[in-house]
């Protein structure tokens, strides 16, 4: 932070500098500083690309796959794209079962089952996504 202090003094110095003196070769030579001066500003604080990271490493917080699942069915109480992909992992539970995924998968799609039936059903989502659940577990029960 200090550097930059340091600069924009020296560039206002040099800015009335070159305003007020005569000299050409000084002019150009303040032209020249406050174009550098200038890149430096707009690529270094815009873009940071002339401040090095020292940390080289970013440590990015990855969630579990239950943490995931849980945000989704919070969502799914009150948005219908959230409730939409709930419907889709019941889907591809039944197509991952089947022999043929991509025909189950369809099918499943436009010709609900159970399952799915329950969990479009009226009332409140998270019990018909627990008799959705009870129906699905049975179903895997039975193979």
């Amino acid at each position: 932070m200090r550097f930059h202090r340091v600069a924009i003094v020296v560039s206002a110095i040099m800015l009335i500098a070159a305003t007020f003196l005569s000299s050409y070769a000084f002019r150009w030579l303040a032209v020249l500083f406050l174009g550098t001066f200038l890149a430096f500003l707009l690529f270094g604080f815009e873009m940071r690309v002339a401040i090095p990271e020292l940390r080289r490493r970013i440590e990015i917080e990855r969630k579990t796959d239950v943490e995931r699942t849980v945000g989704l069915i919070r969502k799914a109480r009150s948005g219908r794209v959230a409730r939409s992909l709930v419907e889709e992992k019941i889907v591809e539970i039944y197509a991952t079962l089947s022999d043929d995924y991509n025909s189950t998968y369809r099918s499943l799609l436009s010709e609900p089952n159970e399952a799915l039936k329950v969990l479009r059903s009226e009332g409140d989502f998270l019990d018909n996504l627990e008799r959705a659940l009870k129906i699905v577990e049975a179903d895997l029960n039975e193979d």
